[in-house]
């Protein structure tokens, strides 16, 4: 049984430029991938995960309750196992294998935001999992996730006023949106300080980790690229590694710099993002 490789970080990272690289380099990150390279196997497992702490994608926090209640937090492990090892998996591996995941023998992995405030859980199934941490600075992450979130307010909006005068007769059973973490930036700044903080603190000193920032893989791509295809185990040919580089686009690296509503917000928040090593 191979042990997996897992890409964790906050969402709008750079965890989906890392799998998509793994992917490239043989890695399985999924035969059922979304858009944006999550396993939607992995992704329902991690909500199921959330579901029973009351947590959420945008507030992760919740989970300590459910990883500090060993009886639940058994109870959990058991039902991943028997989704992990069941015919359901054929989705992420696009075979049938008797006992599921645990039958991959190749390199294997998965990325997802939400597994890395749930790690205490996955490495109780996996205790000597490889874990990819990857990084961006604060700002750009809040600005994606804030740009994001207007976007999603407007169609919620639009659909809210267009059902409206039905609720004069028939109430409601979903709310407008389910949360504004991101509706304005110093939420999403606060939302990326959250998650970051709680992957550091779980992560620790742990052996089997890569930390990576996105902003050097921008800025070094050849080296970093071939830190990542090294600590996964594959090898690299130098048209793989220069295909690989010319892909990238080195502009995204502290994006918020070319903006100065942006660049001030930064300089607002120093102290917040110096210790986090920005």
């Amino acid at each position: 049984m191979a042990k997996p490789i897992v890409v964790v970080g906050m969402h709008r990272s750079g965890t989906s430029l890392v799998s998509r690289l793994l992917d490239k380099l043989g890695i399985l990150m999924g035969r059922d991938l979304q858009e944006d390279h999550e396993s939607k196997f992995f992704i329902g497992l991690n909500k199921w995960i959330y579901a029973n702490a009351g947590a959420d994608w945008a507030r992760p926090e919740a989970l300590s309750e459910l990883i500090d209640f060993e009886p639940a937090r058994e109870k959990v492990v058991q039902y991943l196992i028997t989704r992990l090892s069941s015919r359901a998996s054929k989705k992420f591996s696009g075979r049938a294998l008797k006992n599921g995941v645990f039958d991959i023998s190749e390199p294997w992995g998965w990325k997802d935001p939400r597994t890395g405030p749930a790690l205490p859980i996955w490495l109780s199934i996996w205790p000597e999992m490889r874990i990819v941490h990857v990084m961006r600075h604060g700002v750009d992450v809040a600005a994606s996730l804030h740009t994001r979130s207007n976007r999603n307010w407007v169609e919620d909006s639009d659909r809210f006023e267009k059902w409206l005068p039905i609720y004069r007769w028939r109430r409601s059973h979903l709310p407008i949106r389910r949360g504004q973490r991101a509706a304005t930036l110093e939420n999403a700044l606060d939302f990326w300080a959250e998650q970051v903080s709680i992957e550091n603190s779980i992560i620790g000193q742990r052996k089997e980790v890569l930390r990576i920032r996105f902003e050097d893989i921008l800025s070094q791509p050849q080296m970093k690229i071939s830190e990542i295809a090294e600590f996964a185990g594959s090898s690299i040919s130098h048209v793989m590694l220069e295909e690989m580089t010319s892909s990238l686009d080195p502009s995204r690296a502290f994006s918020h710099r070319e903006d100065r509503e942006l660049s001030e917000f930064a300089e607002q928040n120093a102290e917040l993002l110096a210790d986090f090593g920005y």
